[in-house]
């Protein structure tokens, strides 16, 4: 079902080819059912706005084609209650009507969808207005020019006929588009709401099939103006489709009583019935859907204003994510800088005193570092820097370990619950890796580091300064030794191999 919504959605094939004259059809002779005058006005004419909301829906893909089973559908109809010529004229008429509001709403450059306020006003504009009145004065003259027994004149056929339109376009062509398409947010509907709409069929049903008395006295009070508070309702609690729904029905419900004998806008002449009818329904459905639509509007720059604080928000955090990596990241190594070395070693040393845990930490410093800048440049000493940096994270890579630069050519590391022997272990690893590097200038014709080492349990009475202590110490002691090795702090001298 939803690639077949999905289908019908993107463009016309030949189940809307099928469906479009079939609801065409059914519109003419629905609305013929309401007809109350001898020419045959009607309260509101419904077939024009199934091609109208077709052609906005689909955004006038295969429009001809459309335009042509639209306007047969509209002859045949018309064919049992005017004669050929006179069905083929007026069909030509409400296709006119049709293809004008089309392409005013393009001009006016409306959305299809009729979401917006604006584009609820352009539709008005275009449709209702321009394109129901150029047909009612083409209709209207058909009529009088193709017809003998025509009881009314000419301006109040035009009115009538203007109005008919006006009101199918204004109720039908919003109903069939909330229909086509899916809703942004589908109201939640409670039991006050069904309360709601279980009123307003009461009610409609209390009006529209009340008898016109004729003493006063004895007149039910109850007109058709008391169903605006139920539909207001509804246009801000249900949504769309449910609003044009439900205008749609109590029009249907007022064009329909006057047929069948009963008298809700009371007793009149049927032109004036129709105008009363009209009056009303044009006075329902643009306070319900104009509310509903505007409320949309409101719901949907909500959201919009929504999406885009989140998106900002977001983007603000990321930015200060990226503005944190930097202000803890050493620019030419890539890897934690003084500050993130001193922000990580207090914490991990507040964590390894709580759990009574070791924290090591390893000194190192490139050997030499002088002669090999003078020896290859400093643009090869600042590559340099960096490939130790790398070599250090290839071997201290623990998601707990911090690699940092400590400053100028010595770097830092930081592992917490790691003991003695391990992290002299993991040094010596270093200090081998780095001596597949070559280096002229050095007694060793490779580069060497030489790296201190301290591991403490921390007390409560000690303090991070004590381990930085001990493991420069141990640095000191690594260059004092010769360099090029790992010296332990609190290990006894061991004989370099």
């Amino acid at each position: 079902m939803p690639n077949t919504l999905d289908a019908l959605r993107s463009r016309p094939d030949w189940r809307v080819f099928l469906l479009l004259p079939l609801l065409h059809f059914a519109s003419v002779k629905l609305t013929f059912s309401t007809a109350l005058s001898p020419e045959n006005e009607v309260v509101m004419w419904l077939p024009n706005a199934v091609l109208l909301a077709a052609l906005l829906h689909y955004r006038g893909e295969r429009a001809v084609v459309l335009a042509l089973l639209a306007l047969g559908s509209d002859v045949l109809a018309n064919l049992p209650v005017f004669p050929p010529l006179q069905a083929v004229l007026l069909s030509l008429c409400n296709l006119a009507e049709v293809t004008v509001t089309y392409l005013l709403m393009r001009r006016l450059g409306a959305s299809p969808g009729l979401e917006r306020i604006g584009d609820f006003g352009r539709f008005l504009l275009a449709g209702p207005l321009f394109g129901a009145l150029g047909c009612a004065l083409l209709a209207s003259a058909v009529l009088l020019f193709t017809r003998d027994n025509v009881s009314a004149g000419y301006s109040t056929l035009v009115l009538l006929w203007w109005f008919g339109d006006a009101l199918g376009l204004l109720i039908w062509t919003p109903l069939l588009l909330a229909l086509l398409q899916p809703e942004r947010d589908p109201p939640i509907l409670g039991w006050r709401d069904t309360a709601v709409f279980v009123f307003t069929g009461l009610l409609a049903g209390s009006i529209f099939l009340q008898e016109h008395a004729a003493d006063p006295d004895t007149r039910l009070a109850l007109t058709p103006h008391l169903l605006l508070l139920p539909v207001l309702y509804i246009a801000a609690r249900c949504g769309r489709r449910l609003t044009a729904l439900t205008v749609a029905m109590i029009a249907l419900a007022a064009a329909w009583s006057q047929t069948t004998g009963f008298r809700p806008f009371g007793d009149a002449t049927p032109h004036e019935m129709i105008l009363r009818a009209q009056e009303y329904i044009l006075t329902l459905s643009i306070i319900g859907m104009g509310l509903v639509i505007l409320l949309g509007e409101q719901r949907a720059l909500a959201h919009e204003l929504e999406d885009k604080v989140n998106e900002r928000t977001r983007a603000l955090e990321e930015s200060n994510r990226r503005l944190a990596e930097l202000s803890a990241t050493d620019s030419l190594t890539g890897v934690a800088n003084r500050r993130c070395f001193d922000t990580t070693l207090a914490l991990e040393w507040a964590r390894a005193r709580r759990n009574g845990e070791p924290l090591a930490l390893c000194m190192l410093d490139v050997d030499l570092f002088k002669d090999y800048n003078d020896h290859y440049g400093h643009q090869a000493g600042d590559d340099c820097l960096r490939q130790v940096a790398d070599l250090i994270g290839l071997h201290v890579r623990r998601s707990t370990d911090l690699v940092a630069r400590y400053g100028g050519e010595e770097f830092a590391f930081i592992s917490p619950g790691v003991d003695g022997a391990q992290a002299l272990a993991t040094a010596e690893s270093v200090c081998a890796a780095l001596r597949a590097l070559p280096h002229q200038r050095s007694p060793f014709s490779v580069l060497t580091a030489s790296i201190g080492v301290a591991v403490i349990v921390p007390g409560d009475h000690d303090m991070p300064d004590a381990l930085v202590r001990r493991a420069d110490a141990a640095l000191y002691e690594a260059k004092r030794r010769g360099r090029n090795q790992v010296v332990l702090a609190g290990a006894p001298e061991q004989p370099v191999a």
